[in-house]
């Protein structure tokens, strides 16, 4: 891994030089305010100091092909071909780069679980038959908590009985997910005053910056609302790049910020949308500091929604470390993301008995805008289901 310091008079100059150097696969590590040194630096103004860190394979095979520039998007627009394999670079880098911030961020600490992944010993499946024994082996194989399984039958079996017919046993079981789950929440807007805010927190490569493209693009050309980005994602320079891109594609403002005491100033400096989203680092669900640094931002965003990503294909036990690490926020909605890749739906159904929060939207590719919707309980019901003979 190769790690440089770079030293600038602001800190938009200082991520150029990193771009320069490092390339868009570079990590920021650390950016901080320094003083010149000697009697000159008493009277002048502090210079940004920026940590940027490459791994060097990467950078070494990044080197050797043609250099991809967005610069002349506008002429190539139009170009939905060309777009898309640009929008699916982005992604297969930002998927890449989370073995590079597990490199760089090494130290685990032990974390209190509040969710646990449950096996039971239960005699409930012994003593199924008929439909029930199909739909309990069904939640089973979609990776549903056998706790949660287990529960639903019984749920199933208070509605209908022992012995019910398919039609009546598939019926109560789409009423018994729908309690759980509750009915899925859109983002909504206010009528007047400050702009809603939104932010949007997930691990990294689940997705987060085009989810947030998909639903500016869907606010933007369905409800006629004005909006605007904000990215905090300076961690990794390729993430800003994407971002922007989105924006120009849209005719959306964007602006960057490298510390949570500029987030004030850059909503405020949009006090004339609709509607403010934020994006985020991806940070590593496991490392406590980074996690520490994730809460600031949101508190002092004094956001009106906070949205959850977490793609679906996502194991039940990295769900379940998932949801304990962000048990610091107060409130928040559940978004999933890359269902189209996910082996099975019984991930959804976990997260939300787990943690007790909303549902709202979840995406199935990567075309913006097309690839997202408000989540559809039946739908999840069936996918879970598949073909029942």
């Amino acid at each position: 891994m190769k790690i440089r310091r770079y030293v600038a008079n602001n800190a938009q100059e200082a991520m150029l030089k990193v771009k320069t150097d490092l390339g868009n696969e570079a990590v920021i590590l650390n950016t901080r305010k320094v003083k010149k040194k000697g009697i000159s630096g008493i009277f002048s103004k502090p210079m940004v100091e920026v940590l940027a860190a490459i791994d060097e394979y990467s950078s070494a095979k990044e080197s050797s092909k043609p250099v991809k520039s967005f610069d002349g998007y506008s002429v190539e627009k139009a170009d939905g071909t060309r777009f898309q394999e640009k929008i699916n670079a982005l992604e297969n880098k930002m998927e890449k780069m989370e073995l590079l911030l597990q490199k760089v961020y090494r130290k685990i600490e032990p974390i209190d679980n509040l969710y646990e992944v449950t096996e039971t010993n239960s005699n409930l499946a012994g003593n199924l038959t008929g439909i029930l024994q199909i739909l309990y082996s069904k939640l089973i194989k979609n990776d549903v908590d056998t706790e949660l399984a287990e529960q639903i039958i019984n749920d199933i079996i208070g509605e209908v009985g022992k012995n019910p017919g398919v039609n009546d046993a598939v019926s109560a079981l789409y009423n018994v997910i729908s309690r759980i789950t509750g009915n899925p929440q859109s983002l909504k807007l206010k009528n007047k005053g400050r702009p809603t805010v939104a932010i949007f927190v997930g691990s990294t490569g689940v997705g987060k910056t085009t989810t947030i493209a998909k639903i500016a693009a869907q606010y933007l050309l369905n409800d006629k609302k004005s909006i605007a980005f904000i990215t905090a994602d300076t961690y990794r320079i390729a993430a800003v790049e994407q971002l922007k891109t989105y924006a120009e594609i849209l005719g959306i403002p964007v602006s960057v910020i490298y510390s949570p005491n500029e987030m004030e100033d850059a909503i405020n400096g949009y006090s004339d949308k609709d509607l403010v989203l934020i994006d985020t680092a991806g940070r590593s669900h496991r490392n406590k500091q980074q996690m520490k640094e994730l809460e600031t931002l949101i508190e002092v965003s004094k956001a009106d929604e906070v949205y959850l990503v977490i793609s679906a294909a996502t194991s039940r036990k990295n769900c379940v470390d998932i949801l304990n690490n962000y048990s610091f926020l107060n409130d928040y909605k559940l978004i999933f993301t890359k269902f189209d890749e996910a082996p099975s739906a019984g991930i959804i159904l976990n997260a939300s008995k787990m943690s007790g929060k909303s549902l709202s939207y979840i995406t199935t590719g990567q075309n913006v805008p097309d690839d997202i919707e408000l989540m559809n309980i039946e739908k999840i019901a069936k996918s879970i289901l598949g073909s029942i003979n």
